[in-house]
């Protein structure tokens, strides 16, 4: 869930793998592409929309690529996939199959639930769910 700059719009992305925008405080659905292409978003933790297109790879499916978070100077994406992968993106990154800056492949590989910065940026915080072992 994610919040407009000016806290107008709310996005989210729902698990039917759709990205929906909504006015707030009515709740009402804004569906005018136009005016959503507009919107300065404070932060983007979405893995839908144009902004993010090129995060997906060639053949992956719509439940790959579990989470992302955009740095909160605006440049950069990190994603967290099944595969228990980091991989970093230049934001916004619109093109379709665009190669990474930047992967890690973590040491549990287990599906990422959550990525995000720390407020500085400078590093990446990776969010697995518990394990019953």
């Amino acid at each position: 869930m994610d919040f407009s700059a000016d806290s107008s719009y709310l996005q989210v992305s729902t698990g039917s793998y759709k990205r929906q925008v909504y006015e707030v405080p009515s709740g009402k659905q804004l569906v005018d592409q136009a005016v959503i292409d507009r919107i300065t978003w404070a932060t983007w933790t979405s893995v839908l929309g144009d902004e993010v297109i090129g995060i997906w790879s060639r053949h992956a499916e719509k439940a790959d690529v579990n989470c992302a978070c955009v740095s909160h100077s605006g440049i950069n994406l990190v994603t967290g996939d099944d595969f228990g992968m980091v991989k970093l993106f230049d934001f916004p990154c619109p093109e379709k199959f665009v190669r990474t800056c930047f992967c890690i492949v973590t040491t549990t590989s287990t599906v990422n639930s959550m990525v995000l910065y720390c407020f500085s940026s400078r590093y990446v915080m990776e969010i697995f769910p518990s394990l019953n072992l």
